[in-house]
């Protein structure tokens, strides 16, 4: 099946080999360009994307509100950020509005289709070269955790305290495909089977408290 990424980016040279690596591999994907980010959305308004490569740095908006917006407007939708620097307070900023990847402008051709394929058919979180030596400060005790977004650390105690998708949903104010989504995010994360096993881990792991 067809799969379909954005790529919005302001510098014409990046979005364009970003396209042709992308259809060149043996990846079934076409890829659609928007040099700003109000383009970037006015596409997503009306069309159904897999993923959205995004640029941290835009003319009009930077990659992190951009990301924020999109995510609340479509929640199922993925986004891989890009960036020519590599700052621990941006990729931090852009996994808390819920970026499902980050990979370096200077990554290289294997690192970019494994970030793709990952985040698009894994759904797990995908950090490339040189951006994992960001995150050398989490202590080795937690170092096998992954990380998940301040929403899904919500998600992830609500369901601990035994409210159902619905329930979440309205505490929440967001809808119940939301909840749904985030919840099916986190035992991929976490590699559970079930919700079961996902609270113990958390529990085990002193991410979540259970009285």
């Amino acid at each position: 099946m067809l799969q379909l990424i954005l790529i919005v980016e302001d510098h014409p040279i990046v979005s364009e080999s970003l396209t042709r690596i992308i259809t060149d591999s043996d990846l079934n994907i076409q890829c659609l360009q928007a040099n700003n980010a109000a383009k970037g959305l006015a596409y997503l308004n009306g069309n159904s994307v897999d993923l959205i490569m995004l640029d941290i740095n835009l003319p009009d908006m930077n990659g992190i509100e951009f990301c924020k917006i999109a995510k609340l407007r479509f929640p199922g939708i993925k986004i891989l950020a890009i960036t020519s620097v590599a700052q621990r307070h941006v990729l931090e900023k852009m996994l808390e509005q819920g970026a499902d990847g980050f990979i370096l402008k200077t990554s290289d051709v294997e690192d970019i289709l494994d970030g793709i394929h990952q985040v698009l058919n894994d759904g797990q979180l995908y950090l490339g070269k040189g951006v994992k030596d960001l995150l050398k400060g989490i202590s080795q005790e937690n170092s096998d955790l992954p990380m998940i977004t301040k929403r899904e650390s919500e998600i992830l105690k609500l369901i601990a305290d035994g409210l159902t998708n619905q329930e979440i949903a309205d505490q929440l104010f967001i809808s119940t495909f939301t909840v749904d989504s985030h919840r099916k995010n986190l035992l991929l994360k976490f590699k559970a089977k079930n919700t079961a096993t996902l609270i113990k881990i958390a529990v085990s792991k002193g991410i979540i408290d259970v009285i």
